[in-house]
C-alpha cells in the first residue's frame, strides 16, 4: 500500500518545535503548499494513550463517547483498504450503516489477529458531536485574523488500514494524526487533468475522486500520472504529527495500522456569503460546456476578464455609482445577485 517516493520529486518543508499555541499562520499560508508540523500534537491525552497501546485509545473514546450513533464504511477483505467506486462507478464498493463507537470496535477487536480482514472506517464525523469532552482536550489555536469569521469545524477519522482515494476540499486544513502512521500524497489543483477524476455523481464522501490508484500507479491506464507525480508532493506522519495544505489540493490519504485516528480542522478563507462556487461550475456546465467553439473561446475571455482577472481593472474607468455587480461583494450585494440568479434560473 506504499506509495513510490521516488515517483514525487518535491519536499514537504518541515517545521519543529512548534506547540498548538505558537502556529506560524502566516508561515503556513504564505508557503501555498503543504507543511509538515513535526510533533505539533505530541502531548494530545490521546497521542500520549496510543503510545501505550491502541486499545488504550479505544479504551478513551469509548470512555467518551456521546452515544449518538454515526455511519461507518464497511469493505470486504478484496478491496485492500481502497475506498472508492465499483467498477462501472456507479456506486462504491463498500457499504454504509449506521452503528455506534462499541459496535465498530468491537468489530475491529474480533479480528485484530487476522491477515485478512474487513475493513471499517468511520469518516469525516464531528469531534464536538461525537466526543465533546475530549474535543474540548483535543485543540488548536485559532485566534489568527483569518479565523475571525471561519473558525475551523473539527472532524475525527477511525478505522482500520484505509486507502481515501486522491480528491480535494473546498477547505483548507490542518491535519492531525492521532494512532498509527499515515501517508498524504498531495497535487496542486493544476493537476486535475492529470489525475483522471471520477464522475461527478455519485461521489465517495462527496468529493470527486481519481480512478487512478495513487499508493500503486499504473502508468499504462493512466499515463498522465506521471507529469502528476512531478508535481507530487508526498507527506508521511507519524502520531503527533500534523499537516497544513491549502485549499483545492488533491490528497490521497493512506492509514497503515490496524487500527487508525487522525482529527482535522477545516475552514474557508472566503466569506461565507460567498456561496459554493462548485454551483457555478455546474452551472456553466449546463449554459456554456456545450456551445460551439468559437462562442466558448468568446466567454472563456469573459470570465477571464470579470471573473479570474484583476476586479479593480474591470471597475476602473466607471464611475462608482455605476459600479452594481462589479463592486466588492458585501454579503448584501451577495444576496441581491443572488436572489437576481435564482430569478433567471426559474424563467
Amino acid at each position: 500500500m506504499m506509495t513510490n517516493k521516488n515517483n514525487a520529486n518535491n519536499k514537504v518543508k518541515i517545521l519543529e518545535g512548534i506547540t498548538p499555541q505558537t502556529i506560524p499562520y502566516d508561515e503556513l499560508f504564505s508557503q501555498n503548499q503543504p507543511v509538515i508540523l513535526k510533533g505539533l500534537v505530541k502531548d494530545w491525552p490521546l497521542v500520549k494513550a496510543g503510545q501505550e497501546s491502541a486499545q488504550k485509545v479505544m479504551e478513551q473514546l469509548e470512555l467518551h463517547y456521546s452515544k449518538r450513533p454515526m455511519l461507518v464504511y464497511i469493505a470486504p477483505t478484496e478491496i485492500k483498504a481502497r475506498f472508492g467506486y465499483n467498477k462501472n462507478c456507479t456506486g462504491f464498493n463498500y457499504t454504509t450503516k449506521q452503528t455506534t463507537i462499541p459496535e465498530v470496535f468491537a468489530f475491529i477487536r474480533s479480528q485484530l489477529i487476522q491477515d485478512e480482514h474487513d475493513y471499517l472506517y468511520i469518516n469525516s464525523l464531528r469531534f464536538d458531536e461525537g466526543f465533546p469532552e475530549l474535543a474540548q482536550t483535543h485543540q488548536l489555536d485559532f485566534t489568527h485574523s483569518e479565523f475571525k469569521n471561519n473558525h475551523p469545524v473539527s472532524k475525527i477519522w477511525l478505522g482500520t488500514e484505509s486507502v481515501a482515494a486522491a480528491h480535494y476540499d473546498q477547505p483548507k486544513n490542518i491535519a492531525c494524526c492521532v494512532l498509527g502512521k499515515r501517508r498524504f500524497t498531495l497535487f496542486p489543483p493544476d493537476q486535475i487533468n492529470n489525475l483522471y477524476p471520477g464522475p461527478l455523481s455519485p461521489t465517495p464522501g462527496g468529493q470527486v475522486v481519481t480512478l487512478a490508484d495513487i499508493s500503486k500507479p499504473d502508468f499504462v491506464h493512466f499515463p498522465r500520472l506521471k507529469e502528476a507525480f512531478e508535481n507530487a508532493y508526498i507527506a508521511d506522519l507519524e502520531p503527533g504529527d500534523c499537516l497544513y495544505y491549502p485549499s483545492m489540493w488533491w490528497h490521497e490519504v493512506e492509514a497503515f495500522d490496524r487500527f487508525n485516528a487522525m482529527v482535522n480542522y477545516w475552514w474557508m478563507e472566503a466569506e461565507p456569503y460567498l456561496g459554493s462556487p462548485m454551483d457555478a461550475l455546474l452551472h456553466a456546465m449546463m449554459s456554456v460546456r456545450d456551445r460551439p467553439v468559437k462562442e466558448k473561446e468568446a466567454w472563456k475571455a469573459l470570465f477571464d476578464y470579470y471573473i479570474f482577472g484583476d476586479s479593480d481593472i474591470v471597475r476602473a474607468h466607471l464611475p462608482p455609482e455605476s459600479h452594481g455587480a462589479l463592486a466588492s461583494l458585501n454579503e448584501n450585494q451577495a444576496r441581491r445577485l443572488g436572489a437576481m440568479l435564482r430569478n433567471n434560473l426559474n424563467r
